[in-house]
């Protein structure tokens, strides 16, 4: 495997990894979704920046239509983070996380676009086994059961996600990855200000160390992590290796929060495990 792709990959399955735990905080920290992604965003953005300075690199871009541009990827992500966690409360963590997934088939249908190229017929069998291991997963289509309103917000989620990655990609690929989460972190914490509220006070001690560690560990770590795979890896790719995080997600809320994993989501799961894979031995060469 060329060293350039294993970086990629190894920074990508790591991500995927701490993004699994990332679910688990919607249901732990008694902050609701605009709350609890401004406060993760701010902790996120100091805590890049000080590295960045730490590190004595850039803090700023090259161009100042960079900073128009990072904004409109501020607001893509901002969003998506509501309504990622918004559909975790709704309607639970494998719920949420499952309607997320989504967005590699997003992807895989959208790249070639931006790219101006071709969709693989590879890919696209990759992404309807995706499809069919999500759709083995969620439990109900049910217009009138919150798990149909957790969906539908997940999808949203997905789409605004499958944007901010793509953008990111074609127009900040030559920044450190540090430096564009630094950027989008502080951003979306400015853009949620006037709509918080007075609930972060209300937190236990126990609580505020969650918050810290969703905004360090399972904030600013995967997201730079993923962007750092997004220069070495095709967005489709990364999307479609990231279907790792559900069944991370889904064996860390049964472990944790007592979330039971039915015998359809360990189908699901499955095939979501065989499309990732198969991406992966794809990059060997």
């Amino acid at each position: 495997m060329k060293s350039d792709q294993f970086k990629g990959l190894l920074s990508l399955h790591t991500a995927s990894l701490l993004f699994g735990g990332t679910a688990l905080f919607s249901q732990t920290i008694q902050l609701n979704a605009i709350d609890l992604t401004a406060w993760r965003c701010l902790i996120a953005g100091l805590f890049l920046f000080a590295w960045l300075k730490l590190k004595q690199q850039p803090l700023i871009f090259e161009h100042k239509h960079h900073y128009f541009g990072i904004i409109g990827l501020a607001v893509l992500v901002g969003l998506h983070w509501i309504t990622y966690f918004h559909a975790m409360q709704v309607a639970g963590v494998t719920v949420g996380i499952l309607a997320l997934f989504t967005y590699p088939v997003m992807t895989v249908l959208l790249e070639p676009i931006f790219d101006r190229a071709r969709i693989k017929a590879r890919d696209l069998i990759a992404a309807v086994l995706v499809v069919g291991g999500v759709s083995l997963m969620t439990p109900s289509l049910n217009p009138e059961d919150p798990i149909a309103v957790g969906i539908f917000w997940g999808v949203l989620s997905a789409l605004l996600f499958t944007l901010r990655n793509l953008l990111m990609k074609k127009y900040y690929r030559q920044y450190s990855p540090l430096l564009t989460m630094g950027w989008q972190s502080v951003l979306v914490t400015i853009m949620l200000l006037p709509f918080v509220t007075n609930e972060l006070q209300a937190l236990e001690s126990d609580q505020w160390l969650q918050l810290l560690l969703l905004g360090t560990f399972f904030t600013a770590a995967p997201h730079t992590l993923l962007a750092n795979s997004l220069r070495y890896l095709k967005a489709a790719s990364v999307s479609l290796i990231s279907c790792l995080q559900p069944v991370y997600g889904a064996a860390l809320a049964f472990l944790i929060l007592g979330e039971q994993i039915e015998l359809m989501t360990l189908i699901g799961g499955s095939l979501i495990i065989a499309a990732a894979v198969n991406e992966t031995l794809r990059k060997k060469a």
